[in-house]
């Protein structure tokens, strides 16, 4: 069905005698309507709404159309899946392809029961779900041959398990499965990939968890050079963000800046949606450590960033963007703003690693010690240093809330727990809380705010 609408939106769009760049505008990207009239991507609501306009025809004509040309009931299961996943609504895409899977067996259709399967995992990674995704991906991935043209080539499953092996904090083995994979494309003398260039990406994650910078920074180099290579700008600004993301690991917030400003300026809505979200967050986060007077310009990044990762369904990601901004709040002095934004991360994160849940129940402890409520500051420290408590992962940001559960304890007196809880941060990779001493100067009257 995604053929069938690309060769709609194409037809259409000859006729009226637009090119690729004038039907994306200014809100889109001609590579996204190049992808879209190729049938590799089901373009969201938003997106088919301003592609309609600008085609003069109702969002229906496109859709409608597409539906009558679908080869199968399968196809237009997946069809409708993907839709939904697109939107957002990775609970609805679930179930749309679970029924997709049952029809492709039922219609014998290997093909169809392969990105069936292929979107029930991204599926349940998207809800947060990640053992049970990485399950389905590792599952996946087992299954297919080396040749696989996809959706997902076998290039693709791989990025995919690596992702969830990071979230998940089994860092050795994403480590393990990405580098043999760069082997592979290495020893094969394969050109430049789109997929071998995210590998990469996800490889940066998990060495800058690990606290291998030099490591971290050798890969973004080789990935900045293929995506050059490539001439993809949506791959070069993936490649610019892991770059920055190892620059802020290696205390080179104005160089993370600057690469998280050029990922930026490659990209618009559209095909790279997802990666400027990404960029966004990343600036912003840069933007913020750099002092009080950018607090205005992170938030505005930060939020915009939240936007678009809850709108495209990425859950962990927006209630890190959450976080960030209820740190602003906290900088601002304005701990009722910091609590809500809290408790708005945290209902993101009931299926997330446990590190992330206790950094935003560290936030909300802050903001009640800001608010004056200091024994439901300390009940809502201990509950996250609990949580903590059955992270094992030994990785450096979790080093770092336990770093920042022991600031709010010693600004709130509580000095045992606070040096039992530096300790145990030490013990891991050695603690660096964002938060030094702001609650300390908020709660003894000597901060100011904007």
């Amino acid at each position: 069905m995604n053929r069938a609408m690309g060769t709609r939106v194409r037809h259409l769009r000859t006729v009226r005698g637009l090119s690729q760049a004038d039907l994306a505008g200014p809100e889109l990207s001609a590579s996204y309507i190049s992808l879209i009239e190729a049938g590799k991507r089901t373009p969201s609501r938003r997106a088919l709404k301003l592609i309609a306009a600008r085609l003069g025809c109702a969002p229906s004509e496109l859709y409608d159309a597409a539906v009558k040309e679908a080869d199968s009931s399968a196809d237009l299961a997946l069809a409708e899946a993907e839709w939904a996943l697109a939107d957002g609504k990775p609970a609805t895409a679930l179930e749309r392809f679970g029924e997709a899977a049952t029809l492709a067996v039922a219609a014998s259709s290997p093909e169809c029961a392969v990105r069936a399967a292929w979107g029930e995992a991204r599926s349940l990674e998207a809800m947060a779900r990640l053992d049970e995704a990485l399950d389905a991906y590792t599952d996946l991935l087992e299954g297919l041959q080396p040749a696989a043209v996809g959706p997902p080539t076998r290039l693709e499953a791989i990025r995919a398990v690596c992702r969830c092996e990071v979230e998940l904090g089994q860092i050795d083995r994403a480590i393990e499965i990405g580098e043999s994979a760069l082997r592979e494309l290495d020893e094969s003398g394969s050109a430049p990939s789109a997929a071998g260039i995210e590998i990469m990406c996800e490889l940066v994650r998990a060495y800058l968890l690990r606290g291998d910078v030099l490591r971290a920074g050798r890969l973004t180099e080789a990935a900045v050079a293929q995506a050059e290579l490539l001439r993809s700008p949506h791959q070069l600004a993936r490649a610019y963000r892991a770059a920055g993301q190892a620059a802020q690991e290696a205390g080179r917030p104005t160089e993370a800046g600057a690469l998280a400003r050029k990922a930026l300026e490659l990209l618009r809505q559209g095909d790279g949606e997802a990666v400027l979200g990404d960029a966004l967050a990343l600036h912003g986060m840069t933007v913020l450590r750099a002092g009080r007077t950018s607090l205005l310009e992170a938030e505005r990044d930060l939020r915009r960033a939240a936007e678009i990762q809850e709108r495209t369904g990425q859950l962990i990601k927006t209630a890190e963007c959450y976080q960030e901004l209820a740190h602003c709040s906290l900088i601002r002095g304005d701990g009722e703003a910091a609590m809500e934004l809290a408790a708005r991360a945290l209902s993101l994160l009931e299926e997330a690693p446990v590190a992330g849940r206790a950094r935003a129940i560290i936030l909300t402890a802050t903001a009640l010690a800001m608010c004056g409520r200091t024994t439901e500051a300390l009940e809502r420290c201990d509950e996250a240093v609990a949580e903590l408590g059955e992270d094992t992962r030994g990785l450096l940001p979790t080093a770092r809330i336990w770093g920042e559960a022991a600031e709010v304890y010693m600004a709130l007196g509580a000095t045992e727990k606070a040096v039992s809880t530096w300790r145990r941060g030490f013990s891991l990779l050695g603690p660096t809380g964002p938060l030094p001493g702001l609650l300390t100067s908020r709660m003894d009257g000597s901060g100011t705010s904007d």
